[in-house]
């Protein structure tokens, strides 16, 4: 198989469970493509930042994951693979809402996938922590922000500070 389909068919079979979002399967797909050598641990997080900070779907970091793995051919086929299902399940549901909205399963189905999502989103966070945090410091400062943040402080100066920090600890290293 080529390198574009076998980009294209690792990023579906994610984006066929991404249930709650991309983020939600981030262990998985953290797991998979640094097994797969198409990305560092390092650039796994470098390429997740980037996709947060760009406008546009929160995964959007797909693009630079696929990009990793086989250059521009992979960068679309990972976009594609990566949107095409939740694209093709929201239409689909827009068309089915009204009968879905009567079903007796439906409401159950969806108290149900709350404690999953919820389940997933602590793994992305873990994840998250695991891949990005490689220090004490790390980790403290990210306690200071969440506290600072909880106690009202402005986000926008808090990341700012955060960003100064980080490009002050790099070049110390």
């Amino acid at each position: 198989m080529s390198e574009g389909l076998e980009v294209f068919f690792t990023f579906l079979r994610l984006g066929l469970v991404s249930f709650g979002g991309g983020m939600a399967n981030l262990p998985e797909m953290a797991r998979v493509l640094i097994a797969k050598g198409w990305v560092t641990p390092q650039q796994f997080a470098d390429g997740f930042a980037m996709g947060q900070f760009v406008p546009g779907p929160n995964m959007l970091a797909v693009v630079f994951y696929g990009l990793s793995a086989c250059g521009p051919v992979g960068a679309v086929a990972a976009a594609l693979g990566m949107f095409l299902p939740g694209a093709t399940g929201a239409i689909l549901l827009v068309h089915g809402w009204e009968w879905m909205a009567r079903a007796r399963w439906s409401r159950a189905l969806r108290m149900a996938l709350v404690p999953v999502s919820m389940g997933l989103s602590a793994s992305m966070l873990l994840v998250l922590i695991e891949l990005g945090l490689d220090s004490l410091w790390g980790l403290a400062l990210v306690g200071l922000a969440t506290l600072l943040i909880y106690r009202g402080a402005n986000i926008l100066a808090i990341m700012l500070a955060g960003g100064v920090l980080g490009l002050a600890f790099t070049w110390l290293r």
